[in-house]
């Protein structure tokens, strides 16, 4: 929950004085908003401007499946919710942003289209996709 904020030059007087200065690790536990804390298991992070992406739609179900991710790998967010995660640390996985621009890789490999009724509709957005899946797939 807290780090130790030795490392700054700032503290030097309080190391002297054998005061021990910490920092909160995730300052968003004392919100009175709920964290939301992503697991190392997950490969693949879904965000969207206005409301949660269903992992149900056969177009993001084919993404996945293409992306050979389990469906249960696989998180749902919206840029609001961003402010609130926990991430642990040595986290990584892919992050799909959906009709809204990168604001946090989260450690993560971005991919980036627009919403999903464009992209459905859109053959060039469908092929931009798919070549970002392509490079994904031939770098690792």
């Amino acid at each position: 929950m807290f780090t130790n904020n030795r490392n700054k030059p700032c503290t030097f007087i309080f190391q002297e004085l054998g005061i021990t200065l910490w920092k909160l690790r995730y300052p968003v536990v004392l919100d009175n908003i709920n964290p939301i804390k992503l697991w190392p298991c997950l490969r693949l992070i879904l965000i969207s401007s206005d409301f949660p992406i269903s992992l149900d739609d056969p177009f993001v179900q084919d993404v996945i499946r293409a992306m050979q991710i389990n469906p249960k790998e696989v998180y749902a967010l919206t840029t609001n919710q961003i402010k609130i995660l926990i991430i642990p640390s040595e986290f990584s996985c892919y992050c799909w942003w959906i009709g809204t621009e990168v604001s946090n890789n989260l450690n993560s490999i971005c991919l980036t289209t627009p919403s999903l009724p464009i992209l459905k509709c859109d053959i060039r957005a469908k092929r931009d996709l798919w070549r970002q899946i392509s490079d994904i797939r031939l770098n690792t």
